[in-house]
């Protein structure tokens, strides 16, 4: 086994494939996460056919059929779908703190590769909790969510040990697994459809993500001191180049959390990136619904037209965030004051105007006004790390952090609250139209909000602890003269300067 490992890695550099297992753990988390949106659409679906329906106390439809007697379809309301996709954001918004923080003591890539096993195990189960309950399946997200926020921060460190800051501009692809994932996740699950059940999908994907888990935890250590596979030149290269990095947890206690959370810049920043989550997660857990139920695609044009946006952003986003990251430092770009803001009108302003100038006109949202304006967005892919560490290059893990789970709550706000819509007043088109410009509206005023507050230059509370006890010693107290007399303290060093200067004459 050694000896053929050492063939295979002969010309392949660890850190690539610990990069590619990173990709692939990114797009299971988001296959994982959206493929309910796309079987919720058959799934929640009442069939009328020559079958008794009975309706059980837990809120299912059984259908006794003479041939198989098989459960097939489930009889939610808008309500309980809404539940069902704000469980995922609830259980990742409360893990994700918890295992940003200690993640480095229990061990990045044991963390992952267990998260990842259970979320496995789960998505496999997701049919029998289906039979079973609605709040077994309910749990069964929620943890799937947790699972998912101990993976995200855990596969992020684990790629801070293993790649130099001089190539993470060439590893920006490990983070394409999540709109890779947002895209390929509605075409998978049409394919599913066409072939076979819905309950296939459930088990194809916690199929792969279980495989996945085993080969992360075989292959995929927490740094290269540990690899026992690396070769000397390439554990020598990174250890030299990286150097010591310190623990999350230290570093968000020393963070000046008072004066970070009395900044402005900080919550524009915040209010951005919420507004940017809003209008993504809107699409990518009720496009299908919107699509089939009340545009009246089949599933299979639905899911295709959920993931054009994405694919488009794919696309989109890493020309521009190549092209940024190749022309950054030049100066003639250098020379654009607040360059980051010209983006945001671009992924912020234009599409949310585009679409809520339909609540003006006799029309509903679309595909193309949804696709075009989603698509927009790419111009805020890899906006809000960027705007980070423009702010506090000291403490960029420890806002992102902050800033990641305040804008994942917009799943809940959003699952919550069109459920409850859609149940009052029904899945009819004018409801969508209003409930599509709002997602646009909020977009549109993070933009704006941002613009006229937030700041693109390094704040004063920067600084660590250290620096600014040492700035404090360095302040030089300047002496108020003397009621009792016009002479005024002057420092020892200019009396010696003029003392020099006399005796010079």
């Amino acid at each position: 086994m050694y000896i053929f490992w050492k063939i295979a890695m002969f010309k392949i550099r660890i850190r690539a494939i610990v990069g590619l297992m990173i990709f692939l753990g990114y797009f299971l988390i988001y296959v994982v996460r959206n493929n309910l949106s796309v079987h919720i659409v058959v799934m929640a679906q009442v069939m009328t056919r020559d079958e008794n329906i009975i309706e059980n106390e837990n809120g299912t439809l059984q259908r006794s059929s003479k041939r198989t007697g098989m459960l097939d379809r489930i009889n939610w309301d808008d309500i309980r779908v809404g539940r069902l996709f704000s469980a995922y954001h609830i259980g990742y918004c409360v893990c994700f703190p918890i295992f940003h923080s200690i993640g480095d003591r229990l061990g990045p890539t044991w963390v992952a590769g267990i998260a990842g096993m259970i979320s496995g195990v789960l998505s496999c189960l997701t049919p029998a909790c289906t039979n079973y309950h609605y709040w077994a399946l309910f749990s069964a997200r929620i943890i799937k969510g947790f699972c998912a926020g101990a993976m995200q921060p855990s596969m992020v460190q684990v790629l801070r040990y293993w790649v130099p800051p001089t190539e993470r501009n060439h590893f920006m692809w490990a983070y394409c697994g999540i709109t890779t994932g947002s895209f390929c996740t509605f075409l998978m699950c049409a394919a599913v459809h066409y072939y076979s059940h819905w309950r296939v999908g459930f088990y194809i994907s916690g199929s792969i993500q279980m495989v996945w888990a085993i080969i992360w935890v075989f292959i995929v250590t927490d740094s290269p001191r540990k690899h026992p596979y690396i070769s000397d030149e390439e554990q020598t290269y990174l250890v030299n180049t990286i150097g010591n990095i310190f623990a999350i947890k230290s570093t968000n206690a020393q963070a000046p959390w008072r004066l970070i959370l009395r900044s402005v810049p900080f919550w524009a920043l915040c209010i951005l990136n919420f507004g940017y989550s809003w209008m993504i997660i809107s699409l990518c857990l009720y496009g299908p619904l919107f699509y089939s139920r009340v545009i009246k695609y089949s599933i299979y044009t639905a899911s295709a037209l959920t993931a054009l946006p994405f694919f488009l952003r794919l696309v989109l986003g890493t020309i521009l965030i190549q092209t940024v990251h190749n022309y950054k430092y030049k100066p003639q770009v250098c020379r654009i004051k607040h360059l980051r803001k010209y983006f945001i009108i671009v992924s912020h302003v234009i599409p949310g105007m585009l679409v809520c100038v339909s609540w003006l006109l006799p029309i509903v949202p679309g595909p193309f006004l949804l696709t075009l304006a989603v698509a927009l967005t790419a111009a805020g892919m890899d906006l809000t790390l960027d705007l980070c560490y423009e702010l506090t290059p000291t403490y960029v893990n420890s806002i992102n952090t902050i800033i990641k789970i305040i804008g994942n709550t917009s799943g809940i706000i959003i699952s919550l609250c069109v459920g409850q819509v859609t149940y009052k007043y029904k899945n009819l088109p004018m409801v969508w139209k209003h409930i599509w410009c709002f997602h646009a509206s909020v977009l549109f005023m993070s933009g704006i909000i941002f613009l006229i507050w937030g700041e693109t230059e390094i704040q004063p509370w920067n600084q660590t602890n250290k620096e600014r006890s040492r700035q404090r010693a360095r302040k030089i107290i300047i002496p108020l003269p003397s009621v009792m007399s016009n002479i005024t303290e002057v420092e020892e060093t200019s009396v010696r300067s003029s003392l020099a200067r006399v005796s010079q004459i």
